[in-house]
C-alpha cells in the first residue's frame, strides 16, 4: 500500500530582498583545558532574490539566494547564503520564519578552513503591504569551519531586510 502528500501551492511570489549584514566569527581555543572564545563582529550588507510558495493562509515555504558581505578594519567576508525559511502567519501581517541555512565563504581561506557551513536560522517578519517586506533574523552558526584540534569556529549571521514581491 502506497501513501502519497500533495502539495499544492496557492501563488507563488518572486521577489528581491536586501538590507543590513553582521557578520560574527566565533572562534573557541580549548587547547589550555579551559575554553577561551574570540568573536570578531563585521558590519555590511545582503541583497538576493527569494520565491515565496504560498502553502495555505497561513502557511508558506521561502527559499532565498543571497550574497552577504562583513566588513570590518579593512577586511571582509564574503558569502553565498541561502536560508530556506517555513513562514507561519500568526496576524495577516506577522510571520514567525524558521529553517536551515547554508552559507559558503567566497573568499580565499587557509586550507585547513572549512568554507562550507549549515545554520540554524530564525526570525520574524512584517507584510507592509501585498509587495513589501520587512524581515529581522538571526542564523546560528552549527558547523565547525577549521580543521585543527582543540579548535573550532562557527559563523552566525545578523540580518536586517526589506523585501519587494513582484
Amino acid at each position: 500500500m502506497a501513501v502519497g502528500l500533495t502539495v499544492t501551492a496557492q501563488e507563488t511570489n518572486f521577489g528581491v530582498i536586501g538590507g543590513f549584514n553582521m557578520t560574527s566569527i566565533s572562534t573557541t581555543d580549548s587547547s589550555a583545558g579551559i575554553p577561551l572564545t574570540l568573536s570578531v563582529n563585521g558590519s555590511g550588507f545582503f541583497a538576493g532574490f527569494f520565491v515565496d510558495f504560498e502553502v495555505s493562509d497561513k502557511f508558506s515555504i521561502q527559499p532565498e539566494l543571497t550574497y552577504s558581505a562583513g566588513f570590518k578594519n579593512g577586511d571582509s567576508v564574503n558569502s553565498i547564503t541561502m536560508p530556506i525559511l517555513a513562514k507561519f502567519y500568526v496576524s495577516d501581517k506577522f510571520s514567525l520564519q524558521a529553517g536551515p541555512m547554508l552559507d559558503l565563504v567566497v573568499d580565499e581561506t587557509p586550507q585547513e578552513a572549512n568554507n562550507f557551513g549549515l545554520g540554524l536560522a530564525g526570525g520574524i517578519g512584517y507584510d507592509v503591504d501585498e509587495n513589501v517586506l520587512i524581515v529581522f533574523r538571526y542564523s546560528l552558526g552549527l558547523t565547525n569551519r577549521v580543521n585543527l584540534n582543540n579548535i573550532s569556529q562557527k559563523v552566525d549571521y545578523l540580518q536586517i531586510g526589506v523585501g519587494y514581491k513582484f
